[in-house]
């Protein structure tokens, strides 16, 4: 949905098309997950040092961000794709990456928005069963997001991404840009082929929510018989594409300041 590996106007496509024989730019990625996205970036850039998987040109290394990055050197590049829930103090973090990061290196955040987007787009507001427009896909999303915020209680007073990066110590970023997009969350019909290929994929992830967040509602309280029913009905929905919904991703990259 982003066209391609990275955005539009972050700079970061240059960065990495440096030949064989110019500097070696290092990209980090926080969050990694399946690996997936260092493998491509690897495999499309083989003169940049990607940290995730192989290729030969990638390496993938355990740790806890939030605890510092200096251990593992300079970068140029350096991406996070939902992690924001997962991180305490994501201006700590921020501050970590700019000290991190290369004179004119880039950080590229990928940020879900809290709360799904019913089929015209609208932001669902307050809900309750038996409501017409009631939709049981976004009330699992917020017990989740209400469990999530007792484990993590910063959580909740998190401003978004650009605002953070704002604040950051020193001021670093010589810019701050971003742009969102929507993306589906089934394979709904659509005349925009991109769209419809990753309304598919996000079809296949959203199938394994309502049971993967079963431990987590029990663990923060809710009750076992509401957790029950409410990841049946919610299953239910997203199975039989009962209900059309969509996904807002909060796009942001910030270039680090020219040395003195």
């Amino acid at each position: 949905m982003l066209g391609g590996l990275f955005p539009a106007g972050s700079g970061a496509d240059e960065i990495l098309s440096k030949g064989p024989d110019e500097y070696k730019p290092r990209v980090l990625d926080i969050g990694t997950g399946s690996g997936a996205w260092v493998i491509d970036v690897a495999s499309k850039y083989p003169n940049a040092e990607v940290m995730g998987t192989p290729p030969a040109n990638c390496r993938f290394e355990t740790g806890d961000a939030s605890a510092g990055l200096k251990q593992y050197g300079r970068f140029d590049v350096i991406h996070a794709r939902s992690v924001l829930q997962g991180v305490k103090d994501y201006a700590a973090l921020c501050a970590d990456i700019a000290e991190v990061l290369n004179p004119q290196g880039i950080f590229i955040s990928v940020e879900g928005e809290t709360g799904l987007y019913d089929k015209n787009k609208v932001k669902y507001g307050p809900q309750k069963e038996g409501d017409p427009e009631f939709c049981w896909s976004q009330e699992l999303t917020m017990a989740y997001l209400e469990a999530t915020r007792k484990r993590n209680p910063s959580f909740s007073k998190l401003k978004d991404v650009s605002e953070i990066l704002g604040t950051t110590t020193g001021d670093p970023w010589t810019s701050i840009e971003g742009t969102t997009f929507f993306l589906p969350c089934g394979p709904y019909e659509s005349g925009n082929e991109t769209e419809r290929i990753a309304g598919q994929l996000m079809h296949q992830s959203a199938l394994k929510v309502p049971k993967a967040l079963q431990a987590l509602l029990l663990a923060s309280g809710y009750d076992a018989a509401y957790v029950n029913r409410l990841t049946e009905m919610a299953l239910d929905e997203i199975e039989n594409c009962k209900v059309i919904n969509f996904l807002k991703w909060i796009v942001v990259w910030a270039v680090k300041k020219q040395a003195d």
